[in-house]
């Protein structure tokens, strides 16, 4: 007992030791042995150096605000990281002169030892060139493009766009080496680029947070472009200098420590954001001070976790038991109440569990008498499956059913494992097919009165004509008129009646080619007594075009939409149908200039049962059937009204499989 006591005081201290050194990194970017054994003030020898060395020169980029750049009003290089640096020189107790220019030349003068010092992120392939100091701020480099562009989320979209980029800028290092394929546009400043991407030269820019986010307050432009939510990086930004500066290295690295440890950083910060900490890592701080917190006090518990863990383990195992028991028994109980047939298949297409209802319906009572009793329907549901086919119906033991499929995932994993609900919905075909044929019927009996008229014409013509072959004698040339009037008279009246019982047939739903035109055309003439009787004036701009579709259904769509134009104009109206192809399939316009309809209608024109007309004149029928149907075809359909202005529905219809 005493030896794991030791061994868990042990593991206890380690613990607290990583995380309180992982603390003091962070804060003050040193190892907690050199926060209390190492001196980080300045010898008489660093000062004598530091003399002797003569005034520090800064040199970098000269438009990155509001970490740096020259103010033209006051002629004065100015910035975050300005204001640090100056404080940096009280600290060191040295002068510190400027040097701005543009980036890619700071970086040369760094380089070539004509400037002392240049803040930048480390990388690998810099620190070939430059020493580095320890960190004094962190930022992130981050993604701008035009707010409408959803195209670009993370820096892996960038792949094959054009990216405006700062010539010398990190993160082309960065981009570099995480993303092939980018195309990039170099310019000196961050404001050359950004002019890029409002000329659209560029399809986004890339580079440090602060700076894209001051230029987009400066010139106004949130409310068109965007900074995307995920950031390329995080990253310290440091003192960067050349290479044979070893000495003055480690003095800056001791200025830099002392200023860690005073709030100066989150006043410059605040002069320059209005805020204490908007650029640095206060959440990676506040994470780790979490972090320190949590894992002492873990520590001191884990003693007491280890007696009493086997013990509540075992526990907790037995209430979780008796719940997850609990739990699938409630679930069979819902599964076994719902109406429909639920039936789950395992990764080889096998059943594992099905509800009451599935056993009912198939008159089984297990899954081999299902594999046994329905050969050819186990065959057809496993199509529907390996096909990713869903919301189709089937007809099993003689009544039609509708079959869902949806794939079950587990732990975000893709399989083949399926949950099927199988609806039984024969009587609510049979219940739309009455419905529907009841509407029609009522839409022929409103035709009845003008096709009778039409039939009458034709007949009296007939009649006279009988009467004129009955006079004895009767020429040659009276015999053949009377016989061509007599048969043009059979065929008109023929071909109204033909028209009136193709659209009052049951409707089915086989699926054929339709010219539109004519079909269109044949409508028309159907209708033509009750515009004539509404003195309704009709425009039919028709183009040749076929479509595969359920014709019964498109036929009972246009009549209804045409028949409640008509009733929406008064005398001298004009209905106009216009017929086209669009990038979207075959798009059909009905246009009329009627009374049109308030908001309040059009946001229940397709409720069962609702009705402007008065009692007797309508069923509130029409346009709920109509919209029905045309799911049923697998096509769309829009409307635009204005009160007294007219009324405009717009039919886009695609071909059927």
């Amino acid at each position: 007992m005493k030896r794991k006591i030791a061994l868990i005081s042990l593991l206890f201290m380690t613990i607290l030791f990583i995380l309180s050194n992982g603390f003091f990194e962070t804060i003050y970017h040193v190892n907690l042995f050199d926060y209390f054994f190492n001196s980080n003030e300045l010898t008489e020898e660093d000062r004598e150096y530091l003399r002797e060395y003569g005034p520090i020169i800064y040199a970098s980029d000269n438009n990155s605000p509001p970490l740096r750049y020259y103010d033209q009003a006051n002629q004065q290089y100015r910035g975050l990281v300005i204001d640090y640096l100056q404080a940096l020189a009280l600290e060191l107790e040295t002068e510190i002169l400027f040097e701005p220019m543009v980036w890619e030349d700071a970086l040369k003068t760094l380089e070539n030892g004509d400037s002392d010092i240049c803040d930048m992120y480390p990388s690998k392939e810099r620190e070939r060139i430059y020493l580095f100091s320890d960190p004094i701020y962190y930022q992130r480099g981050i993604i701008l493009v035009p707010k409408d562009d959803n195209s670009i989320q993370s820096m892996t979209d960038l792949k094959g766009k054009t990216v405006g980029i700062q010539t010398g800028d990190y993160v082309y290092e960065f981009l570099k080496n995480a993303v092939d394929g980018i195309n990039y546009s170099f310019d000196q400043d961050y404001e050359e680029n950004l002019n890029k991407l409002l000329e659209g030269k560029v399809d986004a820019i890339v580079g440090d947070e602060p700076v894209i986010s001051y230029f987009l307050d400066l010139y106004e432009l949130s409310d068109d472009y965007k900074i995307v939510d995920q950031p390329l990086y995080e990253l310290p930004s440091v003192l960067s200098l050349n290479k044979n500066n070893k000495r003055l290295q480690g003095i800056i690295n001791k200025g830099v420590f002392n200023l860690n440890q005073t709030d100066i950083m989150a006043k410059i910060q605040q002069k320059w954001f209005g805020i204490s900490t908007p650029i640095g890592s206060t959440e990676r701080v506040t994470k780790i001070t979490i972090y320190v917190v949590a894992g002492s006090f873990g520590a001191a518990l884990i003693f007491l976790l280890i007696f009493l863990w086997n013990i509540e383990l075992k526990k907790a195992v037995d209430v979780q038991t008796k719940a997850l028991q609990e739990n699938q028994n409630n679930l069979q109980m819902i599964i076994d109440g719902i109406n429909q047939m639920i039936v789950v298949m395992s990764d080889d297409y096998h059943i594992i569990s099905a509800n009451k209802l599935f056993f009912k319906f198939f008159e089984i009572e297990d899954y081999d008498a299902f594999y046994n009793s329905y050969p050819v329907v186990y065959e057809n549901i496993l199509k529907l499956i390996k096909d990713d086919l869903s919301n189709r119906d089937m007809i099993l033991k003689g009544r039609t059913c509708q079959v869902s499929v949806f794939r079950i995932h587990y732990d975000n994993q893709a399989d083949r494992s399926c949950l099927l609900v199988i609806e039984d919905i024969t009587d609510k075909k049979v219940n739309e097919a009455r419905m529907l044929q009841e509407n029609k019927m009522a839409a022929v009996g409103q035709l009845a009165t003008g096709i009778a008229h039409e039939i009458r014409n034709p007949l009296g013509l007939i009649r006279n004509y009988a009467y004129l072959m009955k006079k004895r004698p009767v020429s040659e040339k009276v015999l053949e008129q009377s016989i061509a009037v007599i048969e043009n008279s059979v065929d008109k009246a023929s071909t109204i009646i033909d028209n009136l019982l193709n659209f009052s047939r049951i409707t089915d739903e086989t699926v054929v080619d339709v010219n539109l035109k004519p079909f269109i055309e044949d409508l028309m003439t159907l209708n033509d007594k009750q515009f004539n009787r509404g003195k309704v004036r009709y425009k039919l701009v028709l183009e040749n075009l076929e479509l595969r579709t359920m014709e019964e259904s498109l036929k009972h769509i246009l009549i209804n939409i045409i028949n409640n134009a008509v009733d929406a104009m008064t005398s001298k109206g004009q209905l106009t149908i216009w017929l086209h192809k669009n990038e979207k399939g075959i798009c059909i316009h009905i246009i009329d200039n009627g009374t049109g309809m308030r908001r309040e209608t059009l946001e229940r024109l397709y409720d069962p049962f609702f009705t402007t007309k008065p009692v007797g004149q309508g069923t509130g029928l029409g346009l709920y059937i109509a919209f029905n149907e045309l799911e049923k075809i697998q096509g769309k359909i829009s409307v635009l009204s204005k009160v007294n202005k007219g009324t405009t529905f717009k039919i886009q219809l695609n071909d059927l499989n």
